[in-house]
Protein backbone atom coordinates (compact mmCIF):
# COMPACT_ATOMS: atom_id res chain seq x y z
CA UNK A 1 0.00 0.00 0.00
CA UNK A 2 1.03 3.68 -0.54
CA UNK A 3 2.27 5.86 1.91
CA UNK A 4 -0.24 9.33 1.96
CA UNK A 5 2.52 10.99 0.50
CA UNK A 6 2.97 8.53 -2.68
CA UNK A 7 -0.97 8.67 -2.86
CA UNK A 8 -1.21 11.98 -3.19
CA UNK A 9 1.49 13.00 -4.84
CA UNK A 10 -0.73 10.21 -7.76
CA UNK A 11 -3.65 12.54 -7.39
CA UNK A 12 -1.38 15.86 -8.58
CA UNK A 13 0.52 14.07 -10.82
CA UNK A 14 -2.53 12.74 -12.44
CA UNK A 15 -1.30 9.03 -12.24
CA UNK A 16 -3.07 6.15 -10.21
CA UNK A 17 -3.90 6.40 -6.61
CA UNK A 18 -5.25 4.29 -4.56
CA UNK A 19 -7.66 5.92 -2.15
CA UNK A 20 -9.20 9.42 -1.60
CA UNK A 21 -6.84 11.38 0.57
CA UNK A 22 -8.56 13.53 3.57
CA UNK A 23 -7.19 16.89 4.89
CA UNK A 24 -5.25 16.41 8.01
CA UNK A 25 -5.45 12.42 8.14
CA UNK A 26 -3.16 12.40 4.70
CA UNK A 27 -1.31 15.90 4.54
CA UNK A 28 -0.05 17.68 7.76
CA UNK A 29 -1.08 21.36 7.70
CA UNK A 30 1.50 24.38 9.12
CA UNK A 31 1.20 27.66 9.09
CA UNK A 32 -1.49 27.94 12.12
CA UNK A 33 1.02 29.99 14.08
CA UNK A 34 2.54 32.70 11.87
CA UNK A 35 1.19 35.84 13.14
CA UNK A 36 2.60 38.09 10.56
CA UNK A 37 -0.19 38.67 8.40
CA UNK A 38 -3.32 37.34 10.33
CA UNK A 39 -2.19 37.70 13.99
CA UNK A 40 -3.19 34.26 16.17
CA UNK A 41 -4.22 36.66 19.00
CA UNK A 42 -6.41 40.04 19.18
CA UNK A 43 -4.08 42.70 17.95
CA UNK A 44 -2.38 44.31 14.60
CA UNK A 45 -0.75 42.50 12.11
CA UNK A 46 2.77 43.41 10.29
CA UNK A 47 0.91 46.44 8.19
CA UNK A 48 -0.64 47.90 11.05
CA UNK A 49 -4.19 46.41 10.59
CA UNK A 50 -5.88 45.38 13.78
CA UNK A 51 -7.74 41.97 13.73
CA UNK A 52 -10.36 40.32 15.94
CA UNK A 53 -9.79 36.49 16.76
CA UNK A 54 -12.52 34.51 18.17
CA UNK A 55 -12.72 30.64 18.47
CA UNK A 56 -13.95 30.98 14.84
CA UNK A 57 -11.16 32.65 12.89
CA UNK A 58 -9.96 35.99 12.51
CA UNK A 59 -10.64 39.21 10.10
CA UNK A 60 -9.83 42.64 10.58
CA UNK A 61 -11.67 44.50 13.10
CA UNK A 62 -15.45 45.58 11.70
CA UNK A 63 -15.00 49.34 11.00
CA UNK A 64 -11.22 50.13 10.28
CA UNK A 65 -10.55 51.98 7.29
CA UNK A 66 -7.20 52.80 6.36
CA UNK A 67 -7.76 54.71 3.58
CA UNK A 68 -11.15 54.77 1.22
CA UNK A 69 -9.69 55.14 -2.27
CA UNK A 70 -7.10 52.99 -3.53
CA UNK A 71 -5.67 56.04 -5.53
CA UNK A 72 -4.25 56.48 -2.05
CA UNK A 73 -2.49 53.30 -1.08
CA UNK A 74 0.81 54.88 -1.18
CA UNK A 75 0.54 57.17 1.48
CA UNK A 76 -0.56 54.61 3.42
CA UNK A 77 0.78 51.19 3.32
CA UNK A 78 4.15 50.60 4.78
CA UNK A 79 5.89 47.40 4.01
CA UNK A 80 7.51 46.03 6.01
CA UNK A 81 11.74 44.84 6.72
CA UNK A 82 10.95 41.20 6.63
CA UNK A 83 14.33 40.68 8.00
CA UNK A 84 13.61 42.07 11.58
CA UNK A 85 11.49 38.78 11.76
CA UNK A 86 12.55 35.02 12.88
CA UNK A 87 10.49 33.13 10.20
CA UNK A 88 12.56 30.01 11.94
CA UNK A 89 11.43 30.77 15.07
CA UNK A 90 7.94 30.43 13.91
CA UNK A 91 8.46 27.39 12.31
CA UNK A 92 10.21 25.85 15.43
CA UNK A 93 7.38 27.14 17.94
CA UNK A 94 4.39 25.40 15.59
CA UNK A 95 6.60 22.15 15.70
CA UNK A 96 6.77 22.08 19.08
CA UNK A 97 2.73 22.99 19.53
CA UNK A 98 1.69 20.31 17.30
CA UNK A 99 2.52 16.97 16.86
CA UNK A 100 4.46 16.67 13.61
CA UNK A 101 4.47 13.90 10.83
CA UNK A 102 7.19 11.86 9.32
CA UNK A 103 7.96 13.56 5.69
CA UNK A 104 8.45 10.84 3.70
CA UNK A 105 4.95 9.65 5.12
CA UNK A 106 3.12 13.02 4.43
CA UNK A 107 3.47 15.31 2.28
CA UNK A 108 3.41 19.25 4.36
CA UNK A 109 0.69 22.38 3.09
CA UNK A 110 1.84 25.82 4.59
CA UNK A 111 -1.33 27.75 4.50
CA UNK A 112 -0.68 31.21 4.78
CA UNK A 113 -4.17 34.22 4.97
CA UNK A 114 -4.76 37.01 3.75
CA UNK A 115 -4.18 36.90 -0.32
CA UNK A 116 -4.20 39.75 -2.65
CA UNK A 117 -7.76 40.70 -2.76
CA UNK A 118 -8.34 39.84 1.00
CA UNK A 119 -5.10 42.44 1.67
CA UNK A 120 -7.10 45.26 -0.49
CA UNK A 121 -10.42 44.62 1.82
CA UNK A 122 -8.30 44.69 5.24
CA UNK A 123 -7.33 48.24 4.24
CA UNK A 124 -10.23 49.59 2.74
CA UNK A 125 -12.71 47.68 4.47
CA UNK A 126 -15.20 45.14 2.20
CA UNK A 127 -17.45 47.95 0.67
CA UNK A 128 -14.89 50.36 -0.31
CA UNK A 129 -12.81 47.31 -2.23
CA UNK A 130 -15.59 46.30 -4.22
CA UNK A 131 -16.59 49.87 -4.51
CA UNK A 132 -12.92 50.30 -6.00
CA UNK A 133 -13.12 47.60 -7.68
CA UNK A 134 -15.45 49.38 -10.22
CA UNK A 135 -14.12 53.14 -9.95
CA UNK A 136 -10.25 51.99 -10.14
CA UNK A 137 -9.41 48.51 -11.11
CA UNK A 138 -6.14 50.29 -12.44
CA UNK A 139 -5.75 51.13 -9.18
CA UNK A 140 -6.48 47.81 -7.71
CA UNK A 141 -4.15 46.38 -10.17
CA UNK A 142 -1.42 48.26 -9.36
CA UNK A 143 -1.89 47.93 -5.78
CA UNK A 144 -2.43 43.85 -6.18
CA UNK A 145 1.66 44.19 -8.26
CA UNK A 146 2.81 45.79 -5.64
CA UNK A 147 1.38 43.42 -2.81
CA UNK A 148 2.71 40.07 -5.17
CA UNK A 149 6.86 41.79 -4.48
CA UNK A 150 5.77 41.66 -0.67
CA UNK A 151 3.68 38.04 -0.95
CA UNK A 152 6.65 36.86 -2.86
CA UNK A 153 9.56 38.27 -0.60
CA UNK A 154 7.29 36.54 2.22
CA UNK A 155 7.09 33.02 0.44
CA UNK A 156 10.91 32.78 0.25
CA UNK A 157 11.01 33.64 3.80
CA UNK A 158 8.37 30.87 4.75
CA UNK A 159 9.82 28.17 2.66
CA UNK A 160 13.24 28.54 3.88
CA UNK A 161 11.89 28.22 7.77
CA UNK A 162 9.03 25.45 6.85
CA UNK A 163 10.25 23.56 4.12
CA UNK A 164 6.88 22.91 2.88
CA UNK A 165 5.94 20.48 0.14
CA UNK A 166 2.90 22.81 -0.80
CA UNK A 167 1.89 26.44 -0.33
CA UNK A 168 -1.30 27.80 -0.12
CA UNK A 169 -2.44 31.31 -0.10
CA UNK A 170 -6.38 32.12 0.88
CA UNK A 171 -7.93 34.46 -0.79
CA UNK A 172 -11.70 34.39 -1.54
CA UNK A 173 -12.39 36.18 -4.58
CA UNK A 174 -15.93 34.65 -4.87
CA UNK A 175 -18.54 33.97 -2.31
CA UNK A 176 -21.79 31.33 -2.22
CA UNK A 177 -23.33 32.55 -4.85
CA UNK A 178 -20.58 33.99 -7.29
CA UNK A 179 -17.23 35.71 -8.17
CA UNK A 180 -17.02 39.39 -6.06
CA UNK A 181 -16.08 40.62 -9.59
CA UNK A 182 -16.73 39.89 -13.04
CA UNK A 183 -14.03 36.94 -14.62
CA UNK A 184 -12.63 39.00 -17.15
CA UNK A 185 -11.72 41.73 -14.86
CA UNK A 186 -10.08 39.28 -12.51
CA UNK A 187 -7.81 38.04 -15.17
CA UNK A 188 -6.94 41.52 -16.12
CA UNK A 189 -6.10 43.12 -12.38
CA UNK A 190 -4.92 39.74 -10.12
CA UNK A 191 -4.46 36.95 -12.14
CA UNK A 192 -1.16 38.67 -13.52
CA UNK A 193 -0.05 39.31 -10.22
CA UNK A 194 -0.93 35.59 -9.09
CA UNK A 195 0.95 34.34 -11.90
CA UNK A 196 4.25 35.92 -11.00
CA UNK A 197 3.82 34.64 -7.31
CA UNK A 198 3.05 30.95 -8.60
CA UNK A 199 6.35 31.08 -10.61
CA UNK A 200 8.28 32.57 -7.54
CA UNK A 201 7.14 29.24 -5.69
CA UNK A 202 7.13 26.65 -8.16
CA UNK A 203 10.96 27.56 -8.90
CA UNK A 204 11.90 26.65 -5.63
CA UNK A 205 10.48 23.00 -6.43
CA UNK A 206 7.13 23.96 -4.17
CA UNK A 207 3.59 22.70 -5.49
CA UNK A 208 0.66 25.84 -5.40
CA UNK A 209 -2.31 25.55 -4.11
CA UNK A 210 -4.70 28.27 -4.02
CA UNK A 211 -7.85 28.62 -1.55
CA UNK A 212 -11.31 30.21 -2.82
CA UNK A 213 -13.87 28.78 -0.85
CA UNK A 214 -16.52 30.44 -3.00
CA UNK A 215 -18.76 29.54 -6.23
CA UNK A 216 -15.56 30.49 -8.01
CA UNK A 217 -15.59 27.72 -10.88
CA UNK A 218 -15.15 30.35 -13.78
CA UNK A 219 -12.11 31.18 -12.93
CA UNK A 220 -10.66 27.52 -12.10
CA UNK A 221 -9.30 27.34 -15.50
CA UNK A 222 -7.46 30.65 -14.46
CA UNK A 223 -5.92 28.80 -11.56
CA UNK A 224 -4.90 26.12 -13.92
CA UNK A 225 -3.04 28.25 -16.36
CA UNK A 226 -0.99 30.37 -13.73
CA UNK A 227 -0.01 27.23 -12.57
CA UNK A 228 -1.23 25.97 -9.65
CA UNK A 229 -1.63 22.48 -9.30
CA UNK A 230 -4.58 21.86 -6.13
CA UNK A 231 -7.54 24.05 -5.49
CA UNK A 232 -8.86 24.41 -1.29
CA UNK A 233 -11.50 24.43 0.01
CA UNK A 234 -13.59 23.65 -3.29
CA UNK A 235 -17.36 24.08 -2.01
CA UNK A 236 -20.17 22.08 -3.08
CA UNK A 237 -22.16 25.17 -4.53
CA UNK A 238 -19.33 24.66 -7.47
CA UNK A 239 -20.57 21.56 -9.71
CA UNK A 240 -17.43 19.35 -8.89
CA UNK A 241 -17.90 16.44 -10.24
CA UNK A 242 -18.14 17.91 -13.71
CA UNK A 243 -14.75 19.90 -12.63
CA UNK A 244 -12.92 16.77 -11.10
CA UNK A 245 -13.67 14.84 -14.90
CA UNK A 246 -12.64 18.19 -16.91
CA UNK A 247 -9.79 18.99 -15.12
CA UNK A 248 -8.56 15.36 -14.16
CA UNK A 249 -4.96 15.47 -14.12
CA UNK A 250 -4.42 19.11 -14.51
CA UNK A 251 -6.00 19.55 -11.06
CA UNK A 252 -6.28 18.37 -7.77
CA UNK A 253 -9.81 19.39 -5.86
CA UNK A 254 -9.54 19.27 -1.99
CA UNK A 255 -12.95 20.02 -0.71
CA UNK A 256 -16.68 18.68 -1.37
CA UNK A 257 -17.50 19.21 3.10
CA UNK A 258 -20.49 21.03 2.62
CA UNK A 259 -19.86 23.63 5.58
CA UNK A 260 -23.09 25.06 5.46
CA UNK A 261 -25.15 22.20 5.86
CA UNK A 262 -26.16 20.48 8.72
CA UNK A 263 -22.75 17.92 9.21
CA UNK A 264 -21.04 21.77 10.11
CA UNK A 265 -23.05 23.09 12.57
CA UNK A 266 -22.34 22.89 16.78
CA UNK A 267 -25.18 20.62 17.49
CA UNK A 268 -24.14 17.73 14.45
CA UNK A 269 -24.75 14.37 15.42
CA UNK A 270 -23.05 11.29 14.87
CA UNK A 271 -25.24 10.26 11.58
CA UNK A 272 -25.54 13.56 10.12
CA UNK A 273 -21.39 13.75 9.57
CA UNK A 274 -21.23 9.92 8.81
CA UNK A 275 -24.03 10.77 5.82
CA UNK A 276 -21.65 13.51 5.04
CA UNK A 277 -18.98 11.61 4.49
CA UNK A 278 -20.62 8.83 2.25
CA UNK A 279 -22.33 11.77 0.35
CA UNK A 280 -18.77 13.22 -0.68
CA UNK A 281 -17.52 9.85 -1.06
CA UNK A 282 -20.71 8.80 -3.45
CA UNK A 283 -20.69 12.30 -5.69
CA UNK A 284 -16.84 12.83 -5.54
CA UNK A 285 -14.75 9.50 -5.73
CA UNK A 286 -12.50 9.97 -8.36
CA UNK A 287 -8.84 10.66 -8.77
CA UNK A 288 -7.82 14.15 -8.00
CA UNK A 289 -10.28 14.66 -4.85
CA UNK A 290 -9.56 15.06 -1.68
CA UNK A 291 -11.96 14.75 1.50
CA UNK A 292 -11.78 17.97 3.59
CA UNK A 293 -14.54 17.72 6.21
CA UNK A 294 -14.94 20.56 8.92
CA UNK A 295 -16.24 20.13 11.99
CA UNK A 296 -16.62 22.79 14.36
CA UNK A 297 -17.64 22.69 18.09
CA UNK A 298 -18.21 25.67 21.16
CA UNK A 299 -13.54 25.96 21.47
CA UNK A 300 -13.67 26.64 17.45
CA UNK A 301 -12.15 23.81 14.41
CA UNK A 302 -12.10 20.42 15.63
CA UNK A 303 -9.67 19.26 13.93
CA UNK A 304 -7.41 21.26 15.60
CA UNK A 305 -9.03 21.81 18.86
CA UNK A 306 -10.16 17.97 19.27
CA UNK A 307 -13.43 16.50 18.96
CA UNK A 308 -14.50 13.01 19.76
CA UNK A 309 -17.09 13.45 17.05
CA UNK A 310 -13.63 13.55 14.33
CA UNK A 311 -14.11 9.57 14.81
CA UNK A 312 -16.91 9.57 12.83
CA UNK A 313 -15.47 10.90 10.07
CA UNK A 314 -12.42 9.30 9.90
CA UNK A 315 -14.25 5.63 10.15
CA UNK A 316 -16.80 6.42 7.38
CA UNK A 317 -13.97 7.40 5.71
CA UNK A 318 -11.80 4.71 5.57
CA UNK A 319 -14.81 2.61 4.61
CA UNK A 320 -15.40 4.41 1.27
CA UNK A 321 -11.82 5.52 0.40
CA UNK A 322 -10.33 2.89 -1.87
CA UNK A 323 -11.04 2.98 -5.46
Amino acid sequence: MMTPKENLLEHIYGEKPEYVPMTLADIQVCGFLYPLEQPVKPGKDIFGVPWAVTREGAIPSPGYVAFDEVSDWKRHVVFPDLSLYDFQAFAEAEAQTFPQADRSEKLYTLMTACGLWERLIAFMGFDNALCALAEDPDGCQEFFEAMADFKIACANKLIDAYHPDIFLICDDVAYARGMFMEPKLYRKILKPAYKRIVEAISSRGIIFQMHCCGKCEEVVPDFIDIGAKMWHSAQRMNNLPKLLEQYKGKLVIEGGWDTAGPASRIDADEETIRAEVRRCMTEYKKPGFVLCASLFNEKGNGFIIGDPRTEYIFDEWNKYKFF
